[in-house]
């Protein structure tokens, strides 16, 4: 796809990583998954892996503006999984976004990519029934541990090892993504939709 400009138009980012703020998740993704992630998709891929993590946007940035757009340009999801995720609006419209995008596709192919990869980080018993009935997910609830010093554990290895898999598996739904196309539906927060201009980080 091309743009006014005559410009080749294309994915930003390969990965969005979407999570809630709430509880030890932040931490940890930031000290640990996110960091992981990117080591061993360098690892996999032919080119240099393109993670999108909101605490990278700039204060002062538009975050619900960032985030959309970023989603938008991403190939695929890595929805962090805890209970305070499915409280949280942001968190919802981002699965819903890339859960709308992947049925869009099979309406058009008859069979959708798989584009959402989640990741269970603690207490699956308190999910939605909707997300209880998907069987895909990664299970990394023993390794929760958000501080920098989980690096010094022995349990990290079994981390590493299982990071490794996850990436293994993330490079699967990059391969089978679809070009990018104008148009990608979009769920938006109820405070977003209200008010496109607020510059509020999500929970």
């Amino acid at each position: 796809m091309r743009h006014a400009g005559g410009g080749t138009v294309d994915y930003d980012y390969d990965v969005f990583i979407s999570y809630s703020h709430r509880g030890h998740v932040r931490d940890w993704v930031k000290n640990h998954f996110s960091r992981e992630l990117q080591l061993y998709l360098e690892d996999l891929l032919p080119t240099d892996p393109r993670i999108f993590v909101d605490f990278e946007i700039p204060a002062g940035s538009p975050w619900p503006d960032r985030l959309e757009q970023a989603l938008l340009r991403s190939r695929c999801l890595v929805a962090i999984w805890s209970p305070p995720y499915f409280r949280s609006d942001w968190c919802m419209a981002e699965w819903k976004s890339m859960q709308l995008r992947q049925e869009a596709l099979s309406q058009v192919n008859g069979q959708a990519p798989t584009l959402v990869y989640p990741i269970n980080f603690m207490d699956g018993e308190h999910f939605p029934e909707e997300a209880q009935k998907i069987q895909q997910y990664k299970e990394l609830t023993k390794y929760g541990y958000d501080g920098p010093q989980f690096r010094d554990t022995p349990a990290y290895l079994a981390f590493q090892d299982r990071m490794r898999t996850v990436a293994e598996e993330v490079a699967a739904c990059l391969a089978c993504a679809p070009e990018w196309q104008e148009g990608w539906p979009v769920v938006r927060p109820a405070a977003h939709a209200e008010s496109p201009q607020r510059s509020v980080p999500r929970l």
